[in-house]
Order: structure tokens, then sequence, then C-alpha cells
């Protein structure tokens, strides 16, 4: 029988740094987050200028950071620093309310997402795993509102059909005076 190589890993762990306020980011969510069996908090920490030190010695693959830091730092410049020093690092912040343009310059920033704080633990569980792939994920909570349409568009409204076409798309024609136009051939297959 071979042996197995003295570096090989059974599985790969994702390395999470958590970053806020001890009320935000307790120890309980790391504990959380720990149980999930790809997972390991390899730091904890209060303050933007330690989230960024730490993510840098600890290897972190996702940073989750509160929108206000311990030190009053916003989340957005702890991203900018962040990223700069670990460019592959994923950054997910966690608001308490959707802020007007917020989730638009969370982006910029280079944010791969935007949760709502007290949102459910798989939430957050499956926006790490999303944003590993690549993708940016949105609250759906925290989300721009859909933009309105533009002044004197005129929508149909729901529930209301368009008139039946005859062939090619155009409208039956009409038959003799004051009869309706004759109803499309089933044979012919509209």
């Amino acid at each position: 029988m071979e042996e197995m190589p003295r570096d090989h890993r059974p599985a790969v762990s994702v390395r999470i740094l958590l970053a806020g306020d001890r009320g935000t980011i307790s120890g309980g969510l790391a504990l959380l987050l720990g149980l999930e069996p790809d997972f390991t908090v390899v730091a904890e920490v209060e303050r933007g200028s330690d989230a960024v030190i730490a993510a840098r010695d600890r290897y972190a693959d996702v940073a989750v950071l509160d929108a206000v830091l311990a030190d009053g730092e916003d989340a957005l410049d702890t991203t900018v620093r962040l990223l700069a020093e670990m460019p592959d690092c994923r950054v997910l912040i966690l608001a308490g309310s959707a802020r007007p343009g917020y989730p638009e310059r969370a982006l910029a920033a280079g944010a791969a997402g935007l949760l709502v704080k007290d949102g459910p633990l798989d939430d957050l569980v499956h926006a790490v795993r999303r944003s590993l792939t690549g993708e940016k994920v949105i609250d759906p909570a925290l989300a721009p509102p859909p933009p309105s349409p533009p002044a004197g568009t005129a929508r149909a409204p729901r529930g209301r059909r368009a008139r039946r076409t005859g062939r090619a798309g155009k409208a039956p024609a009409p038959g003799p005076a004051g009869t309706p136009p004759p109803a499309p051939d089933p044979a012919e297959g509209v």
C-alpha cells in the first residue's frame, strides 16, 4: 500500500476573517460558521486596520466586515485597503439597513457582497460560497429598487393578452361591412 504524501489535505477549508464590534460580530457567529465542514474562522477583530493585517497574516479567503467597525471606520474604506494588500480575498459587508447608494458604493469599492446584518446564517454561508466563485451577492432587502419606467412610458395592464393575429403576425382582414373578421383556420397551424 502506498503512503499518502505528508502535505496531503483531505479537504480544503475556506479561511474566514470576521471584523466588527463584539456586539455585531460575536464569538457565536464564529462558532456557527466554524460548524460548516469547509469553513475555518482564522481571526476575529474589531478595527479596520486590524482586519487588513489579520487578513494578510492569516491568508483569509473571505473577510466578513460589519458596515461600521469598532473604530468608527467605514467598511468601504477597509475593503479598499484590504483588497490592495490581498486582491484575492473576497469581502462581504454586513449592513443593518439599506442606505441610498450604499450597495453601488460597496461593489465599486470591490466588495463581493452586501448582506443584512441580522439575516439568517444560511444566507451568509451561501454568500461566502458564492463569492468564492466570483458572484456578487446583494441581499434583496438591501438592493436598490428597480428603475422606474421613463416618464410618459405606458405599460400594458397585467392580465390583458395581446390580440391574436393571423398569419405572419398580421391582423385578420375585416369581412364585409359590419361582419367580424374571419376566424383563423386551425388547419393552418397558427
